[in-house]
This record gives C-alpha cells, sequence and structure tokens, in this order.
C-alpha cells in the first residue's frame, strides 16, 4: 500500500478494522491493524486519529483503543448480535440490524430494553427483519448524536 495518500491509508485500515472485527469478534489493536496494512503502529495510529476526526471510528479518551466502528460497539450493550460463529454488540437499537445488512449475512439480535429490562429476540434471513412489532425511541434528534455519541 502507498503511504503516500493518507486517504488510502486510511481506507485500508477502516477495512481491516471491519474484516478483523467481524472474524475476531473483536476489534484489532493499533499493532494488528498497522502491521495487517504494512504500517508502522506510529503511522496507524495517526491513522485511527484521522479516521476518529471523521466521525468513522470513535476512540476510546486515550486515543490507543477503538470503541466504536459503526454499527459495532467494543463494549458490551444491550444489543447483541451474532452473526456467523461470533456475538458482537451493536452500539443502539439503530446499529443492531445495521451488523447483518454490512455483512449482507443471516443474523440473530438480542435486545434488552429500558426501562423494564424486557429482553428482546429477532432474527435476520435474506435481508428481512423478522420481529413481532416494535418500537424504538431515540431520546435526541440524529443532529446532536455526536455531541456525546456513547451516552446517546
Amino acid at each position: 500500500m502507498s503511504q503516500d495518500n493518507p486517504l488510502d491509508v486510511d481506507q485500508a485500515l477502516r477495512l481491516h478494522i471491519y474484516r478483523f472485527w467481524c472474524e475476531q469478534g473483536r476489534p484489532p489493536t493499533v499493532a494488528e491493524n498497522a502491521r495487517a496494512c504494512g504500517l508502522s503502529d506510529a503511522a496507524a495510529l495517526a491513522a485511527w486519529g484521522r479516521l476518529h476526526d471523521a466521525h468513522l471510528i470513535l476512540l476510546e479518551a486515550d486515543g490507543e483503543r477503538i470503541r466504536m466502528a459503526n454499527p459495532l460497539s467494543a463494549l458490551p450493550t444491550d444489543f447483541r448480535v451474532r452473526v456467523g460463529r461470533h456475538w458482537v454488540f451493536a452500539n443502539c437499537a439503530w446499529d443492531a440490524p445495521g451488523i447483518p445488512a454490512m455483512l449482507q449475512q443471516d443474523a440473530v439480535i438480542e435486545a434488552r430494553c429500558s426501562p423494564r429490562g424486557e429482553r428482546l429476540r429477532f432474527s435476520v434471513r435474506a435481508g428481512e427483519l423478522l420481529a413481532e412489532e416494535a418500537l424504538v425511541h431515540f431520546a435526541l434528534p440524529f443532529r446532536q448524536w455526536y455531541d456525546d455519541l456513547v451516552e446517546t
């Protein structure tokens, strides 16, 4: 990969993040991401910073670990998705069906709804969400989500 064009570097790293995460069930470390793309850790970390600034991934406060790569969450949430042999976490109810859509695979989605903690289970088969009727409420309009993405 040419390291001359930061956009090419960023795109390659981002693609590897998604592939690794979906194959391993967790996000890559900066070293794993750098090695896969033939970069130094410092170059990969700089690219992660650019991806974070562009809202394409969300880094932890230390800037050295991936917390989110929409629709995936590195931290446990109330929205688990089984695709293939791995369970992964989605950031929210909106992102949960986005995982099988992104991967173009069947999936099982388990969600715990607040405030009563009620558990819901849905399936996605051949691109169709199979579920009983449900309502999803977003407390904030989309334009405010990045004001505090973790709490949204």
